[in-house]
């Protein structure tokens, strides 16, 4: 079983650079890691910075990790309005994955807009990548099947699912028998496998600092920390890659090694 987990922008610090965090995620024996190449000075504006691609891909390499690359969260190829900035974005993004050597891309599927823009879009990308062997990976972020569609109607070969469990249980309130019936329809179509922990419930609305408190929203907890049944989601695929998506610094200093990861997820 092969798992990664995700380096996200503000875990790269003046105290612990690129290279630290890789070699911090390497030595726990995971796979993989998902990085944000446009936090790291890669795209400005737009366009590709080449001059600073080489030093990432050598420190990439030379921890010797494989990686996969995601699209800039606020990329939203619905958005009629601002849709040619979105796009240049996601192009931009694809030139890096090309030129980094990355074999996956994930990234969100749109919230509000046109699924019609978002659909040609990413029949475009798939096109531009697909020849260097790229897979581009949709993730759900909220409901599944509004993903799956997206998915499906693309129809290439090289686009597939990014199922993100956690997003699902919010998308299912909570009801573990819900998720599971959600997952099912997906397990055909995806590609990597996205575990974080929630409670499932996504009211009352609240400030971000009282999240916690209340249980409320997409909090990124480590697997056991919250309500959603892994054991019983693992169970209804095969050999896919998973992917740990823990964003507080303190969390993910304590993330367990690979091997204890899997026993952990397989208890729950």
């Amino acid at each position: 079983m092969e798992i990664g987990v995700t380096i996200y922008p503000h875990f790269v610090t003046k105290d612990k650079t690129l290279a630290s965090v890789l070699a911090d995620v390497k030595i726990k024996n995971y796979d993989f890691v998902s990085i944000f190449p446009h936090t790291l000075g890669l795209i400005m504006n737009g366009v590709v910075i080449e001059k600073k691609l080489k030093n990432i891909e050598t420190t990439l390499r030379g921890v010797g990790i494989d990686y996969l690359v995601r699209m800039p969260t606020s990329v939203n190829l619905r958005d009629h309005i601002y849709y040619t900035r979105h796009f240049r974005v996601a192009r931009a993004m694809a030139d890096v994955a090309i030129k980094l050597g990355a074999k996956v891309i994930v990234m969100q599927s749109g919230r509000t807009g046109r699924l019609d823009l978002e659909i040609e879009a990413i029949q475009q990308l798939a096109d531009m990548v697909g020849p260097f062997g790229i897979k581009i990976a949709l993730e759900n972020t909220f409901s599944v099947k509004d993903t799956l569609y997206v998915v499906d109607n693309v129809d290439r070969e090289n686009v597939g699912f990014a199922l993100d469990v956690a997003h699902a249980f919010l998308s299912a309130q909570g009801d573990a028998d819900k998720l599971l019936e959600d997952v099912k329809l997906g397990t055909d179509k995806t590609v990597i496998l996205m575990i974080h922990d929630n409670f499932g419930k996504l009211f009352p609305q609240v400030e971000p600092e009282d999240a916690l408190a209340y249980g409320v929203g997409d909090l990124h907890l480590l697997p056991g920390e919250g309500s959603i049944p892994f054991g019983k989601v693992l169970k209804l695929f095969g050999e896919v890659p998973l992917l740990l998506k823990v964003k507080d610094p303190e969390k993910f200093a304590k993330v367990p090694t690979k091997q204890g990861l899997i026993e952990l997820l397989t208890s729950l």
